[in-house]
């Protein structure tokens, strides 16, 4: 803290310490929220008081937030035109005003009086205000600006202690202090001493005009102000005595002329006219003199001030830079090794070639004789399938699932794991689609599994490109057996499909919800029984639609690429609507070696599919294109005619806590600098490794601090210590997703989640989107509950999982009225079909912004 060294500040130090804009400062001061002290004349606020506030500054932002009117209502839980009733009768005072671009005038609000609202004046939300109120609102009254003066008044008047510089403020305001007011009948001494006190604290420059009252009402009020002020002046101590100019200018030795024009008629103050005597003064000092010096000792202790605080600073910056060093230099990139010797397996082909069911024949085997194992895939679905096969054959208490979302007989001695969820001990080991070591998000996962653990017999299902790399992965000596699985049966090139013409157990294929859902009602007016699968499902529902596909009870799925990470079904036919998708940063093309894992999933061995089709859909929607080109490639490939351009070079390494150094909270940032720049050093001697790239994990921090009001320094204080931040860091919740915020609140301050859970007739009437919605919040929430258990909003397990579980079944229940789920794509201005990610039609965005694009090329 710049303050640090000091034990207390004035009001702009704090203020800027603070961080905050100036109306906010003081508002947290006139409310109490930020406490001050007076030193003489001067008001401070005491450099514990700012750490306190530092260390939390979330709430210091929530107490001292400014609001518009809107939002104002929504705390108060009150509607937005209530509330403009209130305000302008008067029973709320606006904080800030100023001009918007539409030159109408704007208030602001403090969000701690709009939440105090319902407590403070209960009567004022309920059915109908006051008939007082209504007669005013009926007359046009509206006091808002009122009230803001009045507030600006009430402002100024904390920084003012001597009490007779207070009522100098309120004859300021009145700008007349000779006339009787309330009763109060004004001195000429007093007089003299309100106009002195006025000028020597320039009140004319601190007050300004802003505060004058305006009205009426106002000026009655500022009197009665002035009265009360002046009594308790008059109370503290009398206004002094003047003595006559003559008798001044003796005493001073000096002409009467050389008097200032303030006093040289009305005479001299005594303590004012002694003060000088006591100097040696040959006159007294004018009020204006008296100010002008009061300014140069305020704007010199200003400057030593700013002094202090630029070398206290500069010290704090470098023990904040020797802090981040020290950080950074603990981190270790530790690149993990087998406990034990291993004989490896390779189980290298393309798509439907066997090598995942002849590894899990093996595994089964292996279990049936008294040994533990572990299957790992990338996708929780293909977990689910295996589980199902391993236990039907091994029976349900030797099989358990392990993913994210689930966790079924956890310590069974047979594990289906997804990659990230599987444990590294155990004899037998199976490692699924291990060309996903090379994903930038979750190689990490594959690379940790391969490299470490206490596995003897290790079995890798991957692509034929993937060779080079597994090998290098293993130590030197170790005993690394090939086997190369050719494909079950060719995949046939057909030129294109129709509703009509597709055979019963197709796919058909798009890459967004939107298109799904949309091919799915072309399907259902086509008269054909068809269902969906897609990302936002939640893994029950999923499971639902591929039974429903395998049973026969529908004759196609319509699906994303969900499907191309070895999800089996009885696929006679893939069908592709499109070949383009949005990977997060822009829509392309799909690669050969995507398309060929898509495609691969016709004619699956096993399930009884036959010769696999694939080709085009031609679909009515606007937009939807196959590339003819790509398809053959794709199919090629999957038949192992040609290579599918599948780069597998490089195996993705993660830092751990222990990696980190085990940093505070604070310090993550630095350590996460320190290990990257430790892995790269690493990876110079092993060129088959890379660092995974860290935004992700910043990006987690940053709306992890943003949600708690954490501050941004390596030495900030949290509400929690380093490896809790750590463990929401690395939580598998996407940063964007709202849960997240949600969650950090709940495990760093406490918050309570309950308000997530929804009841369950509420759940029974949502529409898709809503029950997809809440199937993914209770998902996020089963997930962090995992790891924080009840620390986690005060939620359990079982709470989350009955509300996923509801939403899965009204996901389910609304698929299998087989009634369309969606509208196509369609013109917001037009209503003509349209491309499913555009608003408009070509015609219409012509017509809209053609003058533009015309405007813009003559530039």
């Amino acid at each position: 803290m710049t303050g640090a060294t000091v034990k207390r500040l004035t009001l702009e130090a704090a203020r800027r310490e603070l961080g905050l804009r100036k109306d906010e400062f003081t508002l947290g001061i006139e409310q109490g929220v930020i406490r001050t002290s007076w030193s003489g004349d001067e008001l401070w606020v005491k450099a514990g008081e700012v750490a306190r506030w530092r260390a939390s500054p979330g709430e210091l932002a929530e107490l001292t937030c400014l609001v518009h009117a809107a939002e104002a209502a929504g705390l108060a839980g009150i509607s937005r035109h209530r509330f403009d009733q209130l305000a302008r009768v008067g029973a709320i005072c606006p904080v800030r005003s100023y001009i918007n671009r539409y030159h109408a005038e704007v208030w602001q609000y403090s969000a701690l009086d709009a939440r105090r609202l319902p407590e403070h004046r209960p009567e004022l939300v309920g059915a109908a205000l006051p008939r007082p109120f209504l007669a005013e609102l009926a007359a046009g009254v509206d006091r808002r600006a009122e009230g803001y003066r009045s507030r600006l008044r009430v402002q100024a008047l904390l920084g003012l202690r001597d009490p007779w510089v207070k009522a100098a403020a309120w004859s300021y305001w009145l700008r007349s202090v000779q006339p009787p007011v309330g009763g109060v009948r004004l001195g000429e001494a007093e007089a003299v001493h309100l106009a002195r006190r006025a000028a020597e604290q320039g009140l004319a420059d601190v007050l300004g005009s802003y505060a004058d009252p305006v009205t009426p009402e106002e000026q009655a009020e500022a009197a009665r102000e002035f009265a009360a002020a002046l009594r308790k002046a008059r109370r503290s101590c009398p206004a002094p005595e003047l003595i006559v100019p003559s008798d001044a200018a003796a005493r001073l030795g000096c002409a009467v002329e050389r008097l200032p024009d303030e006093y040289r008629d009305r005479g001299v103050p005594a303590d004012l006219l002694a003060q000088s005597v006591a100097d040696g003064l040959v006159t007294v000092p004018a009020p204006a003199q008296v100010a002008a010096v009061r300014a140069r000792r305020a704007a010199q202790r200003r400057k030593d001030e700013r002094k202090a605080a630029g070398k206290a600073e500069r010290a704090a910056k470098r023990l904040r830079e020797e802090r981040e060093r020290a950080v950074s230099a603990r981190a270790r990139a530790h690149v993990p090794e087998r406990t034990a010797d291993a004989t490896v397996t390779l189980h290298l082909g393309p798509t439907n070639s066997g090598k995942t069911h002849d590894a899990i024949a093996l595994l089964a085997a292996r279990a049936e004789a008294g040994r533990t194992g572990v299957y790992a895939a990338p996708l929780r679905m293909l977990a689910f399938e295996v589980y199902e096969h391993l236990r039907t054959r091994l029976g349900a208490e030797q099989v358990g699932l392990r993913t994210g979302e689930e966790h079924l007989n956890p310590e069974a001695p047979v594990l289906c794991c997804t990659a990230e969820a599987a444990p590294t001990d155990g004899d037998f080991l199976i490692v699924d689609e291990a060309h996903w070591l090379a994903d930038g998000d979750r190689g990490h996962a594959w690379t940790r599994l391969l490299l470490s653990g206490a596995h003897t017999d290790v079995h890798v299902c991957a692509a034929p490109e993937s060779e080079g790399l597994l090998r290098k992965l293993f130590a030197p000596g170790t005993d690394v057996t090939v086997l190369h699985h050719a494909r079950h049966g060719t995949l046939s090139r057909v030129e294109e499909f129709r509703a009509a013409s597709l055979p019963s157990a197709s796919a058909v294929v798009a890459f967004s919800r939107k298109a799904v859902l949309a091919l799915y009602r072309e399907l259902l007016e086509a008269g054909r029984s068809a269902t969906v699968l897609y990302g936002a499902m939640p893994p029950a529902a999923r499971r639902e639609q591929i039974r429903r596909l395998s049973e026969g009870e529908v004759e196609v799925i319509v699906t994303t690429d969900v499907i191309g990470h070895g999800v089996n079904l009885p696929l006679r036919a893939v069908a592709f609507a499109e070949t383009g998708k949005y990977d997060g940063r822009t829509r392309r093309e799909l690669l050969v070696w995507e398309a060929a894992q898509i495609a691969g999933r016709a004619g699956r061995r096993g399930h009884d599919a036959g010769e696999g089709l694939v080709g085009a859909y031609r679909s009515r929607l606007p937009g939807l294109t196959a590339g003819a080109r790509l398809l053959d490639r794709a199919v090629q490939a999957a038949n192992g005619a040609r290579s599918s351009g599948l780069r597998v070079t490089t195996a993705q390494l993660r830092p751990t806590w222990s990696d980190l150094g085990q940093p505070e909270s604070g310090e993550i940032p630095h350590a996460l600098a320190g290990w990257t720049a430790a892995a790269r050093t690493a990876a110079q001697e092993r060129t088959w490794l890379r660092p995974m790239p860290v935004d992700e994990i910043h990006a987690k921090l940053l709306a992890a601090r943003q949600a708690v009001g954490a501050p941004p320094d390596v030495d900030g204080r949290w509400p929690r210590d380093g490896h809790t931040v750590w463990r929401l860091i690395t939580l598998p919740v996407d940063a964007n997703r709202p849960t997240y915020p949600a969650v950090c609140r709940a495990v760093l301050r406490g918050v309570d989640l309950h308000h997530l859970i929804r009841p369950l007739a509420s759940i029974d009437r949502m529409a898709l989107p809503q029950a997809e919605e809440y199937a993914a919040t209770m998902r996020d929430l089963g997930i962090a509950i995992r790891v924080f258990g009840r620390e986690c909003g005060g939620l359990s397990a079982d709470e989350v999982a009955v509300g996923e579980q509801a939403a899965a079944e009204r996901i389910n229940q609304l698929v299998a009225t087989s009634r369309p789920l969606a509208t196509h794509g369609s013109c917001a201005s037009c209503g003509k079909p349209c491309a499913l990610w555009y608003t408009h039609c070509d015609a219409c965005h012509s017509a809209r912004f053609s003058w533009y694009d015309a405007d813009w090329l003559d530039r």
